[in-house]
């Protein structure tokens, strides 16, 4: 093997071993070099990344240096207070909570922030986990895994009619989260005694409904990909059959839904577009002028802006653009600001940013969402 000057490479030649690696190695290797030289303060392009600098927003209001935060059983990001750490992307932290303190992940480094734009209290980061607390919070995952097995039991045992779905303990171990689905209106308040003697700690149980089975779970979907809910897809969105309709999808409701039983949420990822798409072009039906005589129109392919035209007179069909036919296109959005972006709540729809409550507002749409589900049974077993 040879470079482009002719030069012979020997197998341990760094080009040449960079040369027979996979696709999804390169990639890597690519997105390290980016971070070494944001590293080091390199410019790169026309960004500030290369700066350390932190300059705050324009408007009126206080500023508060705040970081993004994402909890392992939440795709949402909440904004915690950082200006009594030092912590940077990617780093473990320890914040206040509803549901007590929590150890989440850094996905946006500090920056300064308008209060204002803040949606309830800001809570501030009491500490950074060292790597043996980490290291920790993995070997806690194997006993979640067989706490849900012996819940799991001790519900049959009981004859109650429960399905566990998942276990999760916190950062330091004090405190296991127990997820279960029901049908039925169960008490569960003996159980919850028993488990909290079973296993040492404090034992929570959370009711949840179909969606946040499918997200806890995990699994594959009709595309064939991992399911969005359980990757990451932060708030299920508002679907309806309406957005089936606009897109021209089957309204067999065993095609337009998920593995939870739901209709699926991709259907609201291009349906705006759809929307936007359709305003400009043709109906169904409509009598149109071509560039080959008058007809109507009988069929459209809304993605590529095609529509098929039967003529009146000859009653042949032609397919057409749409813009060759005088109907306009569409008009593309300004796209929000990263932080909006980021931000975004998809259940209203409006543009907000969320500080650190992530329990009793996630608490609240649920109850709003589905009946009954969202319910907390709690006990403080003894101490280990």
């Amino acid at each position: 093997m040879a470079d482009a000057n002719g030069t012979p490479l020997t197998p341990d030649d760094p080009l040449s071993a960079a040369r027979t690696r996979t696709l999804d190695e390169a990639r890597a290797m690519a997105r390290d070099r980016f971070k070494e030289r944001v590293r080091q303060g390199e410019k790169i392009g026309n960004c500030d990344c290369h700066t350390t600098e932190v300059v705050a927003e324009k408007g009126d209001g206080p500023v508060a240096q705040v970081a993004g935060v994402r909890f392992r059983d939440s795709g949402r990001m909440y904004y915690f207070n950082a200006e009594a750490v030092t912590i940077d992307s990617g780093d473990w932290v320890v914040v206040d909570t509803n549901r007590g303190r929590e150890a989440g992940r850094v996905i946006v480094a500090p920056h300064q922030l308008r209060l204002n734009r803040l949606q309830g209290s800001l809570r501030p980061i009491v500490r950074r986990l060292e790597d043996s607390d980490v290291a920790y919070m993995e070997s806690l995952k194997g006993d979640a895994a067989r706490a849900v097995k012996t819940f799991g039991a001790v519900a049959r045992d009981r004859n109650l009619p429960i399905k566990p779905i998942s276990a999760e303990y916190n950062f330091d171990g004090s405190c296991l989260t127990l997820n279960y689905a029901t049908n039925d209106k169960v008490d569960l308040q003996s159980l919850v005694h028993s488990l909290a003697d079973q296993f040492g700690c404090r034992v929570e149980l959370r009711q949840v409904g179909p969606r946040d089975e499918a997200r806890l779970l995990g699994g594959l979907g009709k595309c064939g990909r991992t399911l969005c809910c359980s990757s990451w897809l932060p708030v299920f969105p508002e679907v309806s059959m309406g957005m089936a309709k606009t897109q021209e999808l089957g309204l067999n409701p065993g095609k337009v839904s998920g593995v939870c039983g739901r209709l699926l949420c991709c259907l609201s990822y291009e349906n705006e577009q759809y929307k936007q798409m359709k305003a400009v072009l043709p109906r169904l039906g409509q009598n149109v002028e071509t560039p080959s005589g008058a007809g109507m129109v009988i069929s459209l392919q809304v993605l590529r802006e095609l529509v098929t035209v039967r003529l009146a007179a000859d009653n042949t069909e032609i397919i057409l653009k749409a813009a060759d036919m005088g109907f306009g296109k569409v008009l593309e959005a300004e796209p929000p600001s990263p932080v909006e972006e980021v931000s975004t709540i998809l259940q209203s729809g409006e543009p907000t940013i969320t500080s650190g409550e992530p329990w009793e507002g996630t608490e609240r749409r649920c109850r709003r969402r589905r009946r009954g589900d969202g319910s907390r049974q709690s006990a403080r077993g003894p101490v280990a």
